[in-house]
């Protein structure tokens, strides 16, 4: 009788990887990338370094793909940490190591990583699949010693980690009382064999459950393992006369937690007496709580600006490009689905969608049901807004398409709109409860753009302004004047293609071109021709057909006073 594998031991054979990222997108890629090998297993994915690094404890994976560049803690800080308490294999996934002898890379490969896998460069790198998937299995094989299937790829071999030897230990003796019992800054004082001297209220507060006892405690047993970074730091004050300026620093707690602190480290020297170090402690613990806020809707650098500026009510006049993205027959699809089912696809729609527009330096202004409205120049401008937004608007329809790729159940098709002028920005609201916006003309006309994506069967429409805007070369095509309630000069439309339609369109796109020019110019009947060849060129031309199916009806009733703009209200 044949015998057959347990399944279920299987199972548990295979390797525990964990995918640390902080793109949403990139971690879906990875993930779905790692678990195609049958012999490997993703047991979590992680954002950044902290969360990494409780996850670690927490799942005990066998190896770990880790990303550099990331907010909260970085990835070479989090590889340094997760040397000195996990023995799990570390494979660096970044843009950083493309050049092999980049300075990131030598310190990954110093600080204990077992190879480099250089990431394509992008905001989304939907391209990993092709470009990276079976070098990232490969990697991950041959660093859990599991059997490689095809020909590995090449994979930069492993320094071992350069252990700095202790700082040499001087003699000392007690000093004087310098402290004051009674502010708000921590204050921990050592002497120059590391014993603690002084711990003072807000030191024993902002450093809950260490123990802080005084002619006790050491360098040694306060930091630990845990915070090796940080008593090499006061060993180097202590022993070498070195000052740390102020700089945020999370703590590991004894509990597996973190505190984020910001500390300074004086060393101590007085005529005459020994050495030691002061350490000055301020608790961030909320700071941090509001950054981490704002970065869910905004880039990190953005978050930070708005945390080190102090938030008062009022505004200020700035050049701004507005997008708004809606989703197409959402209404049909929620009630076809059910609460929670459209509750899971409009978070995981969201999350694909904030990664793209916070790589481009946009931030996210509010959610409006299935819609999103975005900003591009506020509270922080690059130059080149519009080109941001543009690009965005272009990843945002390559990302729902990997989206709907991967997830089971119904397609999503968004439209797109661009507006840009001048707004009026800043926090708005009341004073306990304000808001980041911007009020305008070009909040307004992006919203009424966005609406007529539907109307013209196309998925990105941008309006003169923006296309005045850009800097750099993007496929887009004029396609109408229309008059839009509530302004009075008419708007110029633009759409913009997703994909670079090449030279092989040059046909295409000149007969859509004369037909445009003729219809604009109210010759309706000329225009029909061109129209009709431009759809017949490329049958998915929407907009060719919509416009020729006008021009065909206004032909036949007859076109009246021509304004030389399409009333909206007009069928």
């Amino acid at each position: 009788m044949t015998m057959r594998a347990n399944p279920v031991t299987y199972a548990a054979a295979r390797k525990r990887v964990l995918v640390v990222d902080d793109s949403f997108i990139m971690r879906s890629l990875v993930a779905e990338i790692v678990e195609s090998d049958p012999d490997l297993e993703v047991v979590g994915t992680a954002e950044n370094g902290l969360v990494a690094l409780k996850k670690v404890r927490q799942l005990k994976p066998d190896a770990v793909l880790l990303d550099l560049q990331m907010p909260v803690m970085s990835g070479l800080e989090t590889l340094r940490r997760l040397g000195l308490r996990s023995p799990c294999k570390v494979i660096i996934l970044s843009t950083l190591i493309e050049n092999v002898d980049s300075g990131e890379r030598v310190e990954a490969l110093r600080l204990g990583a077992v190879a480099t896998i250089a990431k394509p460069s992008g905001a989304l790198s939907l391209d990993l699949k092709q470009r990276r998937a079976s070098q990232i299995v490969e990697v991950l094989r041959k660093a859990l010693d599991l059997p490689i299937v095809a020909d590995a790829m090449l994979i930069e071999g492993r320094l071992q980690p350069e252990h700095a030897p202790a700082p040499a230990l001087f003699s000392a003796g007690a000093i004087g009382d310098q402290l004051i019992e009674g502010i708000e800054t921590g204050v921990l004082v050592f002497d120059a064999e590391g014993l603690l001297l002084r711990a003072n209220p807000a030191a024993r507060r902002i450093l809950i459950g260490f123990d802080l006892i005084p002619n006790h405690s050491t360098v040694a047993s306060v930091c630990g393992e845990l915070n090796h970074a940080l008593g090499q730091e006061l060993w180097d004050a202590i022993g070498g006369n070195r000052a740390f300026a102020a700089a945020d620093l999370d703590i590991a707690k004894p509990d597996g937690d973190w505190v984020p602190v910001r500390r300074t480290i004086r060393p101590i020297e007085v005529p005459g007496e020994p050495r030691g170090a002061l350490v000055l402690l301020d608790d961030i613990a909320e700071k941090q709580r509001m950054r981490s806020l704002l970065e869910k809707t905004m880039p990190a650098d953005v978050a930070t600006a708005m945390i080190d500026s102090e938030p008062a009510l009022g505004g200020t006049m700035r050049e701004v490009t507005v997008m708004f993205a809606d989703i197409r027959g959402f209404t049909t699809l929620a009630e076809a689905l059910g609460a929670s089912k459209v509750v899971d696809l409009l978070n995981r729609y969201f999350s694909y969608m904030a990664d793209v527009i916070g790589a481009q330096g946009g931030i996210i202004d509010k959610f409006i049901g299935d819609a999103i409205m975005a900003l591009f120049g506020v509270p922080t401008s690059y130059g080149d807004d519009a080109d941001r937004a543009v690009a965005a608007a272009q990843h945002m329809q390559r990302a729902l398409t990997l989206m709907n790729e991967n997830h089971k159940g119904p397609s999503l098709r968004i439209g797109v709109g661009l507006g840009s002028g001048p707004t009026i920005a800043g926090q708005i609201g009341a004073p306990d409860r304000m808001n980041y916006t911007v009020i305008g003309d070009p909040a307004n006309l992006a919203s009424r753009i966005e609406s007529l994506t539907k109307a013209y069967g196309c998925h990105i429409l941008i309006c003169e302004e923006t296309f005045r805007r850009l800097t750099r070369p993007v496929a887009a095509r004029k396609v109408d004047v229309v008059a839009i309630a509530g302004r009075e000069a008419p708007t110029v439309l633009y759409e913009v293609l997703v994909e670079d339609p090449g030279a092989a369109a040059a046909e295409w796109l000149g007969e859509f071109d004369a037909g445009v020019n003729a219809y604009l110019a109210g010759d309706f009947l000329a225009a029909q021709a061109p129209l009709e060849r431009a759809h017949k060129i490329n049958p998915n031309d929407m907009m060719a057909e919509v416009l020729g199916q006008r021009c065909r009806r206004v032909g036949q009733r007859g076109a009246g006073a021509w304004s030389g703009a399409w009333k909206l209200s007009e069928t």
